[in-house]
C-alpha cells in the first residue's frame, strides 16, 4: 500500500511515470559507463538482480555492463567493500595500480556505506596496497549515511554497530568523504522505521524522497517506481524528475 503525501520536489504523477518508463523501453540509449549494483545488509541477490533487470530493460545496456553484489552472510561493512572492489576489477579490469575502472554505483541501504568505504583508503577496509573503487556517481536508496534508527536498539554484529548514529565508523567515513571526487544522489522513503528518511543523505545534503509504503517501506525502496524512474533517467543521461528536499518526517 503506497502512502499519499505530495512532494513538490517530485511532482510526477503515477500515470506520467508509467508513460516515461514505456518511453525509455522504446528508446534504448545504453550506459555511459559500467554500473555496480549493491544489495543491503544481509539482503539476498534477488534485490540487486531485480534492479539490474530494470536497468537493462530501460536503458538498453548489455548485461555484461552491470555487475551485482550481495553479501547475505557478511556481518561487517569491510568485507563487502573488499568484495565490491574485487568484483569491479574482475568484470572491468583496470591497469591503474591505485584505482579500479570508472563505475556508477546503485546501492541499496547498507550498500551505500559499502560503496563509500570501497572508494576510500584501502587501509580502512583492512587492506594494504589494494585499489580504491573509482565511483563517478553513487546512487543510494535509503542508505544509512547518518546511521540507522534500528541500529540504536539492535546491533548484533560489526555491521550493525557501524550503523549506529554517531558511531566511530561513520565519523571516520565522513572525514574521508570530504575529499571524495564522486557525486552522491541519495534517495529516501518516508515511514522508514529501519533507517529513517532524515538519515538517508550524507551530512550537508538532503535526499530525494517519496512517500514510501504503509508497511515495509524500507525493504521495498528498490521497488519504488518513482525512485526507479528518476534513477533510470539519470543513468540514461537525461534530466531528472526528482530534486532534493528535507523530508517532512522519517
Amino acid at each position: 500500500m503506497q502512502l499519499e503525501r505530495f512532494n513538490p520536489d517530485f511532482p510526477a504523477t503515477h500515470e506520467e511515470i508509467l508513460i516515461d518508463r514505456q518511453r525509455m523501453r522504446d528508446n534504448p540509449v545504453g550506459l555511459e559507463r559500467p554500473v555496480l549494483v549493491l544489495s543491503g545488509y544481509r539482503s539476498p541477490s534477488l534485490v540487486a538482480g531485480r534492479l539490474k533487470r530494470s536497468i537493462l530493460r530501460h536503458t538498453g545496456a548489455d548485461t555484461g555492463e552491470i555487475a551485482t553484489l550481495a553479501y547475505v552472510w557478511s556481518g561487517s561493512v569491510e568485507e563487502p567493500a573488499r568484495r565490491a572492489v574485487a568484483r569491479v576489477e574482475d568484470m572491468f579490469p583496470s591497469d591503474d595500480p591505485r584505482w579500479t575502472s570508472e563505475v556508477d554505483v546503485v546501492a541499496v541501504s547498507m550498500g551505500g556505506l559499502v560503496a563509500r568505504l570501497a572508494a576510500s583508503d584501502p587501509e580502512l577496509r583492512g587492506e594494504q596496497g589494494g585499489k580504491q573503487l573509482r565511483i563517478v556517481t553513487l546512487y543510494t536508496l535509503a542508505s544509512p549515511h547518518r546511521g540507522a534508527k534500528l541500529a540504536e536498539d539492535i546491533h548484533l554484529d560489526s555491521a550493525t554497530r557501524a550503523m549506529i548514529p554517531g558511531s566511530e565508523f561513520l565519523k571516520v567515513l565522513d572525514e574521508t568523504f570530504q575529499s571524495r571526487e564522486y557525486e552522491v544522489v541519495p534517495y529516501a522513503v518516508l515511514n522508514d522505521s529501519w533507517v529513517g528518511a532524515t538519515n538517508a543523505a550524507p551530512v550537508g545534503q538532503e535526499p530525494i524522497w517519496t512517500p514510501g509504503r504503509a508497511f515495509l517501506s524500507h525493504h521495498m525502496v528498490s521497488f519504488d517506481i518513482r525512485i526507479q524512474t528518476d534513477l533510470l533517467r539519470r543513468l540514461r543521461g537525461e534530466e531528472p524528475i526528482g530534486l532534493p528536499g528535507a523530508p517532512p518526517c522519517d
